[in-house]
């Protein structure tokens, strides 16, 4: 079973289609929650009219990393995906994934058909990542088991560090044949909002952020 985590911030009307789409499209036995910012009160009233989601509020640091990581503590299924309410999910997407899965293979890409190293199986802006590879030696490095996305980051580059650190691991394995699009606002394909402006505000400073944290993902091994 798969516990999909959405973080969501205003946009309390796109909810209803995501989780709809999501339905539609996943053959696993899975749970879409959501994971909202406590002075969101459009979303939180969105989800909670939702029959078939869970709303999760924020705990931690007010951010995607912060509330994916939230959404990850709140849940227990043996398989979590790192979404998003800009994206699209595509009919059977889960089973390419768990097709790819083995015992070592912890971490499956997915291809969001925007991302160029992820077009080349380099990177994975969404995963399906195994709950016990997180609860034994954690997403982040320097944050040991039961971590999942670093929280340093507004937004950009958590995906980044997150992915950087289970190749090093060698438990990264891509599957392109798993579309899960993700619309965002530099395809044209929809419109900015608030919370698009504030990432791309924030992608130098996080960019820096990245390179200053090389070193902890660097060293490791198997």
């Amino acid at each position: 079973m798969i516990d999909i985590i959405i973080p969501t911030y205003g946009r309390a009307s796109q909810l209803e289609a995501v989780a709809e789409n999501i339905h539609e499209s996943t053959s696993s036995d899975h749970r879409v929650v959501f994971v909202c910012e406590r002075d969101d009160t459009d979303s939180i009233a969105g989800v909670e009219a939702l029959p078939a989601a869970q709303l999760v509020i924020n705990e931690r640091t007010r951010n995607y990393a912060g509330a994916l990581n939230t959404g990850y503590t709140h849940t227990s299924n043996p398989w979590v995906f790192t979404g998003a309410d800009d994206l699209v999910w595509t009919t059977d997407w889960d089973l390419d994934c768990l097709a790819k899965v083995d015992d070592w293979f912890a971490v499956i890409g997915t291809n969001d058909l925007l991302n160029t190293a992820v077009l080349a199986g380099m990177h994975s802006t969404h995963s399906l990542v195994a709950r016990d590879y997180l609860e034994a030696v954690g997403g982040v490095a320097d944050e040991g088991p039961g971590s999942f996305y670093p929280e340093c980051y507004d937004h950009n580059f958590c995906d980044t560090e997150f992915i950087a650190t289970a190749k090093m691991r060698a438990r990264f394995r891509p599957c392109l044949d798993a579309v899960v699009e993700h619309l965002h606002v530099t395809t044209g394909k929809v419109e900015a909002d608030a919370t698009y402006l504030r990432s791309i505000a924030h992608y130098d400073a996080d960019s820096r952020m990245y390179d200053m944290r090389r070193d902890v993902w660097a060293g490791l091994s198997r």
